[in-house]
């Protein structure tokens, strides 16, 4: 296990950081009086994120960014270093969602599903590692899923992008073997309850939800500042995934099925749908942190306060 490092100060850029997992971690990290580069397709969301995150304490910078676009990546990381000298994390958060039997995605959704979840991870890490090489040190966290692991049959493609993203983050720290103060860490989360699924393209005919039990986004920032201050080859966030994480060692076919069967069963609801790109192609003007997902007042509530504790602990 890596040392455990200062995150007060530090300089943090946070992709698809205008909502879900991506905005939790920003107001988590604000909470440590860092400078935050945020970046997401949409400036009027970031521009709220940053008026949270300065309410905070910290400093803010919004780099309106396509992580699919190479040109906009290095600018991303170009402004980031032009304003705070430096970048210490690079936090990798930006992902789209297709839902749709198999062979109904048009392939201009699934292009472009790959180019954000696959290609703009890879711009990113190349964009990171590359700051970090010239200055010696610094922690890449991508934010993947538990469906790199397991599988979903209702959502193939995003299954496939998850699978890419972390072989490509294994695959970096063996190419950063040796270099002690660079660091590549992988968060494999599971359900959350972010907007994510509202905004997916969706092909089943039905109206989508959180898989059960959604976790508050906030405790995936807090596994996210854990990384940051002690990085980690892989986490997982909430008791049932790190007992799939488990299981899926044991006996990785039966937990495979076993959650394909689940996941795909209740990732739709009964209440009919319009087949709709989502936001695949034009990013929402609005946005938030939670998709509304869990039931319970009181259970919302403990989620996401406990989630804010352990960040603001860096747990």
């Amino acid at each position: 296990m890596a040392r455990r490092r200062e995150i007060r100060g530090s300089v943090v850029v946070i992709t698809g950081a205008s909502s879900g997992v991506g905005r939790a971690t920003a107001i988590a990290f604000s909470t440590h009086e860092t400078k935050i580069v945020l970046a997401a397709r949409a400036r009027e969301p970031l521009r709220a994120v940053a008026a949270d995150c300065e309410q905070r304490g910290a400093e803010t910078l919004v780099v309106p960014t396509d992580i699919a676009d190479a040109g906009a990546v290095e600018h991303l990381a170009r402004q980031a270093v032009e304003r705070f000298g430096r970048i210490d994390i690079w936090v990798e958060a930006a992902g789209v969602l297709i839902a749709a039997p198999f062979g109904s995605e048009t392939p201009e959704e699934v292009a472009r599903l790959v180019t954000t979840n696959v290609l703009g991870t890879y711009l990113g890490a190349r964009a990171a590692l590359s700051v970090f090489e010239n200055q010696g040190s610094g922690v890449l966290i991508d934010v993947g899923s538990l469906l790199s692991l397991v599988v979903n049959p209702v959502v193939p493609a995003y299954v496939m992008s998850k699978f890419a993203v972390r072989g490509l983050s294994l695959s970096l720290r063996q190419a950063i073997s040796g270099r002690r103060d660079i660091h590549v860490c992988l968060v494999l989360p599971g359900p959350i309850d972010t907007p994510l699924f509202e905004r997916a393209a969706n092909r089943t005919g039905r109206q989508l939800r959180a898989i059960p039990p959604a976790y508050a986004p906030e405790r995936v920032a807090a596994a996210i500042i854990a990384c940051a201050r002690r990085p980690r080859r892989q986490v997982t966030v909430g008791v049932i995934s790190r007992q799939i994480l488990l299981l899926h060692r044991v006996a990785p076919r039966l937990i495979e099925w076993a959650v394909a069967q689940f996941a795909g069963r209740t990732i739709t609801r009964s209440t009919p749908a319009l087949p709709s790109p989502g936001s695949l192609f034009e990013p929402r003007t609005t946005a938030g942190v939670h998709g509304g997902w869990r039931l319970g007042r009181i259970r919302r509530r403990i989620g996401e306060r406990f989630g804010s504790l352990l960040a603001e602990r860096g747990a």
